[in-house]
């Protein structure tokens, strides 16, 4: 198993499984059984594996374990299965009768909406979450490496004049900006991701570099690079609500073979999810040499 899933499993257990002291037969069988190595197999046939591995009897109890973790899972998430759509009903519980091993030919069972969900849903979340905050922290934060500043007309239409900087950490709202980076790696390539939060809890993720909108090539060219370039859809980049705008930079030696990565007209600015930070990660941790740096920003409503 990867190690993100098992990070991932461990991650569940824990917020399922709570005080001290967890029940080994039930820790057992959430392992066994919602192990994406497993899936295909029928629960019996985990319990039989499991009780070989460690010498205790799952076999005689298996549904009733697998309904005691669901129960757990629902219980621990509740929330988030309710605005999924997932109903208690649907899991087994409540004042249901049901065996959550057992599906008829055109019902999925308990355990497989579980599993399902956690794998096609809940997994995506917890990925973006770990990932960026796991980034974050490897993170070098003390170099000034990523800078808003003023793109005044003249600026934007000759390209003459060098834009002066903004006041760290502030980002005036509805004002025409250019992003400067200063890394000095020319040759290298930048992945530059965002994430921003405005007033009203509204979450943003967008892929700044490479962009159709932004930066169709994200190989750094010299020590310092403005944002957009030259042959980007954009002229500048603009923010239409108070907030605050999370800033990572992934800088590599080579091109990353990931086909989402190539800039596309019909879609601008690529809106990244889970999937996309772990195809990421999987090729980071094949290469040697690669830096990340994060810096955050906070939107306000300023007189510059």
């Amino acid at each position: 198993m990867p190690s993100l899933e098992k990070e991932y499993l461990q991650y569940v257990s824990e917020q399922i499984f709570l005080g001290n002291v967890r029940p080994e037969l039930q820790y057992g069988t959430f392992i066994g059984r919602f192990n994406p190595n497993n899936y295909s197999l029928k629960s019996t046939e985990i319990a039989q594996g499991l009780t070989q591995m460690q010498g205790k009897d799952y076999a005689s109890g298996i549904n009733q374990h697998i309904k005691e973790v669901i129960e757990k899972i629902y219980r621990g998430f509740r929330d988030e299965l309710a605005q999924d759509g997932i109903t208690e009903q649907q899991l087994g519980l409540g004042n249901q009768k049901g065996n959550p091993g057992r599906k008829t030919s055109d019902i999925k069972s308990p355990w497989q909406i579980t599993y399902e969900w956690l794998w096609d849903i809940k997994y995506s979340r917890w990925l973006q979450d770990y990932i960026w905050e796991n980034w974050k922290q490897r993170a070098q934060t003390n170099v000034e490496w990523i800078q808003f500043c003023d793109r005044s007309a003249e600026y934007a239409s000759k390209g003459m004049k060098i834009p002066q900087a903004l006041p760290k950490e502030i980002i005036p709202i509805n004002t025409p900006l250019s992003l400067k980076i200063n890394l000095d790696n020319p040759g290298s390539y930048l992945l530059l991701f965002n994430r921003g939060l405005d007033a009203q809890g509204n979450t943003t993720k967008y892929l700044v570099i490479p962009s159709q909108a932004f930066a169709p090539s994200y190989q750094l060219m010299e020590k310092s690079t403005l944002i957009p370039l030259q042959n980007a859809m954009c002229e500048d980049i603009q923010f239409d609500s108070v907030g605050k705008e999370e800033y990572i930079g992934i800088v590599i030696d080579k091109a990353l073979n990931l086909p989402w990565l190539n800039p596309n007209p019909e879609n601008p600015v690529l809106e990244w999810q889970g999937k996309h930070l772990e195809q990421v990660w999987e090729q980071l941790h094949a290469q040697d040499n690669w830096r990340v740096f994060y810096r955050d920003f906070n939107v306000m409503s300023v007189n510059l």
